[in-house]
């Protein structure tokens, strides 16, 4: 079946929880297999970091490259966006419906065995696909580029997988390759189930209490750290949070609060003054039961370290890089930003959060951005305009915004609520 150039969508704070993403239906999974090309042992591949999300070049069948998130949470090949002069030689296809995390519904998708994928001096063969046919994400716009898709334990289970975030490029290395790790480096138990990768860490709460819990480690969340409060008593809110939209999921919405933890340890590394991100209990309701995990470790503490995932021999490796002691930052200007028109500099308002400072000047969704501290934003790419939001208590934004016809020009000093 050839799929060519419908509109579906993406992400909106890019919280990736695929991680549960169920079919609901009894679909037979095919013998694959993803292998190098060439007779090396290893191959390096670059990749983009955005929203400290993992972009990778992928082309799916016959299709021209495609840009695809590595996503350790997720099972599948998943196709989230094509646009219209995209085109996939789709094989062997049905019509399913799935759901994950969100408090809407579920939704309907294409599900393909049989297809293929490449990269750089990689192939895969007799693969399965999925390809959403409702609007559910955003990420084009949210990550300033045109994203396609998401890719996960097609390629993890087939190789040691090294990911780099300091030079942005990932190894791979065919599963019987022995590879060299620095002094530093500190190894841990991987645990694989039902295809996704969880280890254990402690949580150091306001109260003094430590606890252990199972976190399934996700390159697809964007965040530090999320805890679901109901699978464990003694998890509990720090004692000052904010409310926050924290994303969305192939369910829905997904609204929650955002607090700081004292401390979370891996091993011999102990993270201090993090952020944490606590879902509503209804969105994350289908996670709460499975594998007795208490929330997922995501990007914004992975990429603090050069990680080995080997799944082949379950075993993960972390290794810290330079910035493995820079503060935890957040969006503290109360305002998110898009992308209309993807891989442009044209950046738009697409959510402002009550009582924050972007609320209290008057922000609006759907003001465009022009100039932001005497910088005309065309000149900004969207990483660069994102960094000036997550800067330090008390900093001034001198924003020109456009609404309809009109030009405002507002201040807003930024201000920590957690």
């Amino acid at each position: 079946m050839r799929v060519a150039g419908y509109r579906a969508i993406t992400c909106a704070f890019l919280l990736m929880l695929l991680s549960t993403l169920q079919v609901w239906a009894q679909l037979p999974q095919p013998s694959d297999t993803v292998y190098l090309t060439s007779g090396r042992n290893k191959i390096i591949l670059p990749f983009k970091l955005v929203h400290n999300l993992i972009v990778l070049p992928v082309r799916v069948n016959n299709s021209q490259s495609l840009n695809f998130i590595l996503d350790s949470g997720v099972q599948n090949v998943l196709i989230t966006h094509l646009h219209f002069d995209d085109s996939l030689d789709l094989q062997q296809t049905s019509r399913i419906k799935i759901r994950g995390l969100g408090e809407g519904y579920t939704i309907e998708a294409l599900h393909s065995v049989g297809n293929t994928i490449s990269m750089p001096g990689v192939a895969g063969e007799n693969l399965t696909v999925y390809v959403l046919l409702e609007e559910v994400f955003d990420l084009s716009m949210r990550m300033g580029m045109p994203v396609h898709g998401i890719i996960g334990y097609d390629i993890f289970k087939n190789f040691i997988v090294k990911i780099n975030y300091s030079t942005q490029t990932i190894t791979l290395y065919k599963p019987d390759y022995k590879v060299r790790k620095k002094r530093k480096a500190e190894e841990y138990a991987l645990h694989i189930e039902d295809s996704k990768p969880y280890l254990y860490g402690s949580v150091r709460q306001h109260n003094g209490d430590s606890l252990d819990v199972k976190l399934i480690v996700d390159t697809g969340a964007s965040h530090s750290l999320s805890l679901y409060l109901p699978t464990n008593e003694r998890l509990s809110l720090p004692p000052k949070v904010m409310e926050a939209y924290l994303g969305r999921g192939l369910g829905g919405d997904i609204n929650g609060k955002i607090g700081r933890l004292p401390g979370f340890r891996l091993g011999k590394y102990n993270i201090e003054n993090l952020t944490a991100n606590y879902p509503d209990e209804q969105a994350v309701k289908h996670a709460l039961n499975i594998a007795g995990r208490n929330g997922n470790l995501g990007s914004e503490i992975l990429k603090r370290f050069t990680v080995i995932f080997d799944y082949p021999h379950q075993k993960l490796t972390l290794i810290p890089n330079r910035k493995f002691k820079e503060p935890f930052n957040y969006n503290m200007a109360g305002f998110e930003v898009s992308t209309p028109l993807p891989g442009i500099n044209f950046y738009t308002i697409s959510n402002v959060v009550d009582d924050s400072p972007a609320k209290l000047v008057g922000m609006q969704p759907g003001d465009q951005l022009l100039y932001i501290n005497g910088r005309n934003c065309t000149e900004l790419q969207l990483q660069e305009l994102l960094n000036m939001l997550d800067s330090r208590p008390g900093s001034k934004l001198r924003l020109r915004l456009k609404r309809a016809k009109e030009i405002i020009d507002v201040n807003v000093v930024l201000q920590s609520k957690i």
